[in-house]
């Protein structure tokens, strides 16, 4: 393959014999680059759903309630209306997040801080994601930013973003390594949803006939502050952001040396109740020890026999809508632990939920093996695919990695 004019391959990493850059434009359909809405306005709740630079996380696009726009304002772009297939990217903020679109969005928009990638025949959506991952594309994208507001990539630059381009069977093996691993993290989350699902049931089955017990009676409030200078900045940070809406598995967590300021530490075990706009349902069981935002509730169960069960209490909608009912302020309303405490959840009794307890802790803990394995499966995705892409580690080395991995 001829090298475009527009990359300065001499900047670039040698590649092995055979392979080839290519510019990320001669790779896709006609105009296949674009950004989206400008000015979405105010959330119309009959609207078109857009995704936005905080939806793109770790390949993938969160779909929970997402920002809506009204039809009339969407009509305007429809050059970026997806279809599925397409890859999207972030050119705002944390510029270089990326996926790739599903038939599930089918029919979404995407804000102006998304481009939309629309892939010619050549290459796969899935391997021009994996290449825009990679650390050539990423450096590139990276050095191009302009920072003079916030960190903005402009199309010009992404149509010249460096493509790896190794012969065509090279290209489906090293995207088959991907595949696996992307799969089995896929494989995880599924099984994590349903055991949440399970749980949920359980929890409603044993409550339909049951009493009724405050949740200050079996969990209560954990105060243990820490400051930033008694932390050796390894231990796992929980914010806001960590923790997703409507799932209580708090499988992802930064480090305490991101902090500066007093934060309330946690336990294995501790259920954590994001009180700032309770509304966005942000609750969740810790998976490890460390320490979390003061905007978190964190929350201990006065017996372990009863652990599940206010696991189960506290991330139900009931108390999360009683939570956002009594939050207190008008911008930014936080909960408060003694409004949560004094609300009453169905109690089917000390034993009944001792054995709920049993069935549930194995159920917790498949979970959470799932979600530990899905954390190492995405380093070692993260520590394969740059030696693929260079050419440095051969596709059957990797195959016998992920074939014991998974």
């Amino acid at each position: 393959m001829t090298e475009p004019a527009s990359i300065d391959v001499m900047n670039l990493p040698e590649l092995p014999g055979g392979w080839s850059y290519a510019a990320l434009e001669d790779l896709l359909e006609p105009n296949g680059i674009s950004y989206g809405i400008v000015q979405p306005g105010n959330h119309d709740p009959a609207g078109i759903p857009i995704v936005r630079v905080k939806d793109l996380k770790a390949g993938q696009v969160n779909r929970e309630d997402p920002l809506r726009v009204s039809s009339e304002v969407e009509g305007k772009y429809s050059r970026t209306r997806l279809r599925g297939g397409e890859v999207l990217v972030s050119l705002v903020g944390s510029v270089g997040e990326t996926a790739v679109a599903t038939s599930e969005l089918s029919g979404w928009n995407v804000a102006r801080a998304i481009g939309v990638l629309r892939v010619s025949g050549q290459v796969t959506p899935s391997w021009l994601r994996i290449c825009l991952d990679g650390d050539v594309a990423q450096h590139y994208m990276q050095t191009r930013l302009n920072t003079t507001v916030q960190a903005t990539l402009n199309l010009r630059d992404v149509r010249r973003v460096p493509v790896v381009m190794p012969p065509a069977r090279e290209r489906q093996a090293i995207a088959a390594v991907a595949a696996a691993l992307e799969d089995k993290i896929a494989v995880n989350k599924r099984i994590a949803s349903t055991v949440e699902d399970i749980l949920r049931d359980m929890y409603l089955a044993h409550g339909m006939s049951s009493g009724e017990i405050r949740i200050g009676d079996i969990g209560h409030l954990v105060r243990e502050s820490v400051k930033p200078d008694a932390l050796s900045g390894d231990e796992p940070y929980i914010g806001l952001e960590h923790m997703p809406r409507k799932q209580v598995w708090l499988n992802s967590w930064g480090k305490s040396s991101m902090i500066g300021s007093v934060k309330s530490s946690f336990k294995i075990g501790d259920i954590l109740f994001g009180k700032l706009r309770p509304y966005f349902h942000k609750v969740g069981v810790a998976q490890v020890n460390g320490v979390c935002s003061t905007d978190i509730i964190v929350v201990r169960a006065s017996e372990t026999e009863c652990r599940s069960w206010l696991l189960m209490a506290l991330s139900s909608d009931e108390v999360v809508a009683h939570a956002a009912a009594r939050s207190d302020g008008t911008r930014m309303p936080r909960a408060k632990w003694s409004d949560l405490a004094d609300f009453k959840v169905p109690w089917p009794g000390v034993e009944q939920a001792a054995r709920f307890e049993e069935s549930a802790a194995p159920l917790i803990e498949r979970a959470e093996r799932g979600a530990a394995e899905s954390r190492a499966l995405a380093r070692l995705r993260e520590t394969l695919l740059p030696q693929l892409l260079s050419g440095k580690l051969r596709v059957h080395d990797a195959e016998k990695v992920v074939e014991d991995a998974v």
